[in-house]
């Protein structure tokens, strides 16, 4: 009966939460399959939850992740990425007048000034 006594084990001194919450999932697994481990239990509790919590996490991913599949395909236009015809329109025509205005017009100038001194 001693010797029986003598190989149960605590999983850690104080078996606190904090341990249970750094054990790996193997650690845990073995704790809670282990006869000889006292807190065999609280090992196997913590072993559920953690993977509880895991597949809920995934499953509110996916969840997340078609949501946001479903809306491109409603919506596929991302203002945020991509530019709308409207403004590829509006700044191709805001440069062509800016170019005209300070490179096209200042070369016709010097041209027209250098025709008129020209002439007289």
């Amino acid at each position: 009966m001693a010797k029986e006594k003598d190989s149960k084990y605590h999983v850690e001194s104080k078996a606190a939460a904090y341990v249970l919450y750094r054990a790996s999932d193997a650690e845990l697994e073995k704790w809670a399959t282990d006869p000889d481990c006292i807190e065999m239990e609280i090992c196997a509790e913590s072993l559920a939850k953690r993977i509880a919590e895991r597949e809920a996490e995934r499953a509110g991913l996916e969840s997340a992740l078609a949501a946001k599949c479903q809306k491109l395909i409603d919506d596929p236009f991302d203002p945020r990425t991509e530019i709308s015809a409207d403004a590829k329109h509006i700044a191709s025509r805001i440069v062509t007048h800016l170019w005209i205005l300070f490179a096209l017009l200042p070369v016709i100038a010097v041209i027209l000034l250098a025709l008129i001194g020209a002439i007289k």
